[in-house]
């Protein structure tokens, strides 16, 4: 078996750090907590991330460049219930792949610190950017798209470790796309490998 890169072990570092975030806040998350979590030392996090504050602000930005990079992929995809359907689909993967930062953003909504509000603001329009809704859309669209993310994200982390990812996918994904109002029996796409 390969080791891992330093990317695939600082995604994994980042991801548990975002669940014990979202779990604990950052404040009562000790850098030996997430030391704990990780199997790795809290030399060698500190190595890695210099303070707990710039652990939580990577674990932030690495949640934020995920769902960018989502967007991206659908760009070019013309608004409607395909478009959609594709948004839907790769965040249920990342939801299902990355639980802890589907946690922290999700946790995060209600508070934080001033440098995590404007990355959570900024998740939040590349999030209605993806699904081609406008900064002014309508409160109906606005509801529909709460509801499919908020939703969404917590069934994944509710259902992740009672069923396997291959079961829960589909089941979230006919939800999350008739939180829309859009047929849920529609087709749903292939998982994205986020």
């Amino acid at each position: 078996m390969p080791r891992p890169t330093r990317q695939q072990i600082d995604e994994e570092i980042l991801d548990a750090a975002a669940a014990l975030f979202a779990r604990h806040g950052v404040e009562h998350t000790s850098v030996q907590r997430v030391a704990d979590a990780t199997g790795y030392s809290k030399t060698g996090l500190l190595h890695r991330f210099p303070t707990k504050e710039a652990l939580a602000g990577a674990a932030l930005a690495m949640t934020l460049d995920h769902v960018r990079r989502l967007a991206g992929g659908v760009a070019a995809s013309p608004p409607g219930p395909a478009r959609d359907r594709a948004v839907v689909a790769a965040l249920a993967d990342l939801a299902l792949a990355r639980p802890g930062f589907t946690a922290l953003a999700l946790s995060s909504v209600s508070g934080g610190a001033q440098e995590q509000a404007r990355q959570l603001e900024e998740l939040a329009a590349v999030l209605f950017e993806a699904f081609a809704a406008p900064p002014d859309t309508g409160p109906e669209r606005a509801v529909r798209l709460t509801t499919c993310l908020g939703g969404l994200a917590t069934a994944a982390l509710a259902c992740r470790e009672h069923q396997p990812a291959h079961v829960v996918r589909p089941l979230l994904v006919a939800a999350a796309v008739g939180a829309l109002g859009h047929p849920a029996d529609a087709p749903t796409g292939a998982p994205s490998g986020a």
